[in-house]
């Protein structure tokens, strides 16, 4: 058995909050891709997301939509950023960022759910590989300046 170290391990759930449980469900599960982890509606929850131990989105069932924009920080990762993006407009998902180029390297777009809790995508194979200091004058790197 490992020591435990009373560290976190892992980012194990965040939590939106919806209107309608059914129609969140439909949105993030078949619209999406999700997977249902967890399917406690008894409780008004239910939570959506790849096999363990990778993270999931919590849906928390409020029974009343916002009617302003939620920012929820949450990103997604895609293999291909504008067939996404067709696909979803396709079925009526508003954007408030179309698929944009950004000068890190990466492409995203951003777009609301049925409860306008706005959510992330974003394109970038290389993001771990980057150099992103490469072109950061020295002084952003901490090197002593002659």
């Amino acid at each position: 058995m490992k020591d435990k170290t009373g560290r976190t391990t892992r980012l194990w759930l965040t939590v939106i909050r919806v209107s309608d449980m059914d129609k969140a469900l439909r949105f993030y599960n078949e619209l999406l891709g999700l997977p249902i982890a967890l399917d406690a509606r008894m409780f008004n929850h239910a939570e959506v997301g790849p096999e363990e131990p990778l993270a999931k989105i919590g849906l928390h069932e409020t029974g009343k939509k916002s009617t302003r924009r939620r920012r929820t920080g949450i990103v997604f990762d895609t293999d291909d950023i504008y067939a996404l993006y067709e696909r979803l407009k396709e079925h009526g998902v508003k954007f408030t960022l179309k698929p944009t180029k950004m000068p890190w390297g990466g492409i995203v777009a951003d777009f609301l759910d049925p409860d306008n809790n706005e959510l992330e995508v974003v394109q970038d194979p290389e993001h771990y590989r980057r150099d992103y200091m490469r072109n950061v004058p020295a002084i952003a790197k901490n090197e002593e300046v002659g």
